[in-house]
């Protein structure tokens, strides 16, 4: 894949995060939230057009896996309705800090 779409579906995957965060469903759990990847599958047959890796930062000593995994479908459903591919998270980080 090309390192300049690599770099421009980083940078949407991230602006969605940053909408998600702001909601109200998600803004007493996660605070902040970064894309560390993104990579493009040369494979036509992929699962996925595009893999990425997300870290969320939470105050939380409580890391409550509904609400990460309702977040990351959430995250999966707006970008891959944007891209018109299929993307996943492959590694996913949660940070209590």
């Amino acid at each position: 894949m090309n390192p300049d779409a690599n770099l421009l579906v980083k940078k949407l995957i991230q602006k969605v995060v940053n909408f998600l965060l702001k909601k109200k469903d998600y803004s007493s759990d996660f605070y902040d939230a970064d894309i560390f990847f993104v990579f493009g599958s040369k494979h036509k047959t992929a699962m996925c057009d595009w893999v990425y890796g997300i870290r969320l930062y939470t105050k939380s000593e409580k890391k409550d896996n509904w609400v990460t995994n309702k977040f990351l479908a959430e995250l999966k459903y707006l970008v891959e309705k944007q891209l018109e591919q299929k993307v996943c998270a492959t590694d996913v980080l949660v940070e209590v800090s």
